[in-house]
């Protein structure tokens, strides 16, 4: 089936990547050149049957993501079925887990690419994955700077999400406030932040960073009173999660977060010497495969520019 429908090197690419195998890697399973998989996978070089064929044994071998099904859906997805939505969920998922190791730039081409799909499977039931998809992409255009296209995105997943998922619809109206206040609308980002906070059925890991992100904008907007009432309410959140699991599209979400969230709180309100004791701690106390991550090196510069990540 992988053959019988048009396949681009970029999707290719975004396969590979996908499986977590980098361009050295698969050369030396399907035996072409580094630099010969690399212009095929930029369009440099037609997509010939033979690196099809090649691809399709190197990557078939995973048994979570149905390859020939995939490239169908991608092919046309509105033809697809909806087994279809567990390899976008498989997609999803690996390629946060990949952002966390290589970075936002080299995976935003590949959610791009796949928010579409999704968005184009929402009629058939999909209405929850498309949401958490253009919450996923909404995040990694604020990080690449393209605010505008940020927002836009992020309004579109929270269009998803309000009727389908309580806490898809919370992480939505989140990032929308964090973009907001980084195109320099404090007064924006409040209010979508108290819209989220007001979200019934979200999560309540959601729902605590709800009230840190209210602590850390009215600190911005030197309300320190409010941010300080503010910032005591999440630490009470935060304390009730214990035992919490955090959800799927927030596994980030953990106590040692907690500290760094708390950090970048505390750095606004002046206290710098003890925002870097709560983020130095916060980030000791995170999973290994998060320290170097690029969303944690963007809170502690908030924090202090000085600091590093403890390898």
């Amino acid at each position: 089936m992988f053959a019988k429908h048009e396949v681009t090197g970029q999707l290719l690419r975004e396969l590979r990547m996908v499986a977590g195998i980098g361009l050295r890697q698969m050369s030396g399973k399907i035996h072409y050149s580094p630099a010969y998989i690399s212009e095929i996978e930029s369009g440099k070089r037609p997509v010939s049957p033979g690196v099809v064929d090649a691809y399709r044994r190197v990557l078939g071998n995973d048994s979570a993501l149905d390859v020939d099904r995939l490239v169908a859906t991608v092919a046309d997805p509105s033809s697809a079925g909806s087994s279809a939505l567990e390899d976008i969920s498989v997609v999803l998922e690996r390629t946060r887990r990949l952002e966390d190791r290589v970075g936002a730039a080299l995976v935003t081409p590949a959610i791009r690419g796949f928010d579409s799909v999704a968005r184009a499977l929402a009629p058939a039931g999909g209405s929850s994955l498309a949401a958490e998809v253009a919450t996923y992409r909404g995040w990694l255009e604020h990080v690449a700077g393209r605010y505008t296209t940020a927002d836009k995105v992020l309004s579109d997943a929270a269009r998803l999400a309000e009727d389908a998922d309580g806490t898809l619809y919370a992480h939505a109206l989140s990032f929308r406030a964090y973009n907001a206040w980084h195109q320099g609308d404090i007064g924006g980002a409040l209010d979508v932040n108290e819209a989220a906070i007001q979200v019934p059925r979200a999560h309540p890991s959601l729902h605590a960073y709800d009230i840190y992100q209210r602590a850390e904008l009215l600190a911005a907007s030197r309300d320190h009173t409010r941010a300080y009432r503010a910032l005591h309410r999440a630490d009470r959140a935060a304390e009730a999660l214990d035992g919490i699991e955090p959800p799927a599209d927030g596994y980030w979400y953990v106590d040692g977060f907690w500290g760094v969230q708390r950090g970048v709180v505390l750095a606004l309100l002046g206290r710098q010497a003890e925002a870097v004791r709560e983020a130095t701690a916060g980030v000791a106390a995170l999973p290994s495969e998060f320290r170097r991550a690029e969303w944690l090196g963007i809170m502690l510069d908030r924090i202090d520019p000085e600091m590093s990540v403890p390898g």
